[in-house]
């Protein structure tokens, strides 16, 4: 994720913003496999029916949904473990944009089209990393009806954000995004969407960050994070006390990290995401291992072991042992760091993670010299 560095899986999984076209799409679906040089036509959505499917390193998924112009389109998607981009085309084929959200591949997002004009729209759907393990997602269609004006304000806030985001992705034009977000920051207000106005104010937030204006990061950030306390959205409060961890910790204040990533750990049990909660477990980890706190730090490094059997993804696995063993050769056990080392680095072969096999590689002749 660009905003947030050093945040162990979040760091693998970036938190990737492109402009948004002329259309007024907010979208981050998922989909059936084909090649990334996707099809034309794609399956079609159908109103009440969930679609849950398998998505694949290397596959583009297509669906299409039929719309008359006028009317608006909403979508929900959950993503279970596997970290996407769509690409958005309208009935002429043109491409309208490609989106994305920081959602760590898990949880639901919702999709918002409106139709400036008639016929099939189409949503091809890919991994963001060209190594990431198979996925599954459900898919469904939640509203279909001709636009009503507060239909019409949302669509207008989820052109501003996506505007927003696009001007937040370039070094000169990030502080140009605070206003833009600002307009759409309004507006949810306004129409009372809440999780809209929170994931406003996170990507406020992760401007200022980039700005190296950590007090109105945080500002930012703790608003959105008012409001899913609120809403009862745990994976978000948990996000949010990581990004405020790694936020003190780039500020060498390793006590305050510490403080928040242990806020997060019971949020990401509560909330059933026990890949986040083993990785969170491997933060506190090394948040103790910086403090110098040997027993604290291999506790909970037990601990992400024990959980990271309960996790299928081989990737999670491998992480977990990598970072065990870094923790080990700062402790001075070359032995035992070697063991967790070798252990990774066979998982990472298997995953073809090239850069990762290098890595430990380098670490473990490291040791051995």
């Amino acid at each position: 994720m660009k905003d947030v560095n050093n945040m162990n899986h979040f760091c693998v999984t970036n938190f990737r913003r492109i402009a948004a076209a002329s259309m007024l799409v907010f979208c981050a679906v998922l989909g059936a496999g084909c090649s990334r040089n996707s099809p034309r036509n794609g399956e079609r959505l159908v109103l009440g029916q969930p679609v849950t499917k398998q998505l694949g390193n290397d596959e583009v998924h297509s669906y299409t949904v039929n719309l008359d112009e006028g009317q608006f389109l909403s979508v929900s998607v959950e993503q279970h473990d596997v970290d996407v981009i769509t690409k958005v085309f309208a009935p002429g084929g043109e491409p309208l944009g490609e989106f994305d959200k920081p959602t760590s591949g898990r949880g639901t997002e919702l999709i918002r089209i409106g139709a400036e004009t008639s016929g099939d729209y189409r949503f091809d759907i890919y991994t963001l990393s060209a190594g990431a393990e198979p996925g599954q997602y459900t898919l469904q269609q939640t509203a279909l009806r001709t636009i009503s004006e507060p239909d019409r304000k949302i669509l207008s806030a989820v052109k501003l954000h996506q505007e927003a985001d696009g001007l937040r992705a370039k070094p000169e034009t990030r502080r140009d995004s605070l206003p833009v977000y600002e307009k759409a920051l309004q507006i949810w207000r306004e129409v009372g969407e809440r999780p809209d106005e929170a994931n406003t104010l996170r990507a406020m937030g992760f401007a200022y960050q980039r700005l190296d204006d950590p007090e109105n990061a945080r500002l930012h950030f703790g608003q959105a994070l008012e409001i899913w306390e609120r809403i009862g959205d745990l994976r978000s409060a948990a996000f949010t006390h990581v990004i405020f961890g790694v936020i003190s910790k780039k500020q060498n204040d390793y006590d305050a990290g510490l403080k928040d990533d242990l806020k997060a750990l019971p949020l990401w049990e509560k909330s059933g995401d026990v890949p986040e909660y083993t990785q969170n477990l491997v933060r506190v980890g090394n948040d103790y291992v910086k403090l110098q706190k040997r027993e604290e730090a291999i506790s909970y490094f037990e601990r992400a072991l024990e959980a990271s059997r309960k996790v299928e993804s081989k990737g999670v696995k491998a992480y977990v042992l990598g970072q065990y063993g870094d923790a080990q050769a700062a402790f001075g056990n070359k032995t035992e760091a070697r063991d967790f080392y070798q252990q990774s680095l066979a998982l990472w072969e298997s995953l073809k993670q090239d850069k990762a096999v290098s890595n430990l590689k380098e670490k473990i002749a490291k040791l051995q010299s």
